[in-house]
């Protein structure tokens, strides 16, 4: 009887250890799913930043280029006219 008792007692004591290490197995697989959730949300955010330039890129080089194009290209890059003065009230565009 008292053999069957320590076995009890061990087989209680081993499935506790295994029900601890699966518990912490769980916790760790909850952080790092959260972890990568955050970074799937980031590189979401990245991709649809790189989206949003591609678009900007392809409609610059669909415009077509003329005079105007070439005028408002060059003023965007503070250049001007030889007798042209230009003044900056300080307000951002």
């Amino acid at each position: 009887m008292l053999r069957s008792h320590r076995t009890n007692l061990a087989v209680k004591v081993a499935l506790g250890g295994i029900l601890v290490v699966l518990f912490i197995s769980v916790v760790n697989m909850q952080l790092n799913l959260k972890d990568l959730r955050e970074r799937k949300a980031e590189l979401a955010e990245e991709i649809a930043e790189v989206r949003n330039d591609i678009e900007e890129i392809d409609y610059r080089l669909s415009e077509e280029v003329d005079a105007a194009y070439i005028e408002r290209y060059m003023r965007a890059r503070g250049y001007r006219y030889p007798n042209e003065i230009l003044f900056y009230n300080g307000i951002p565009d």
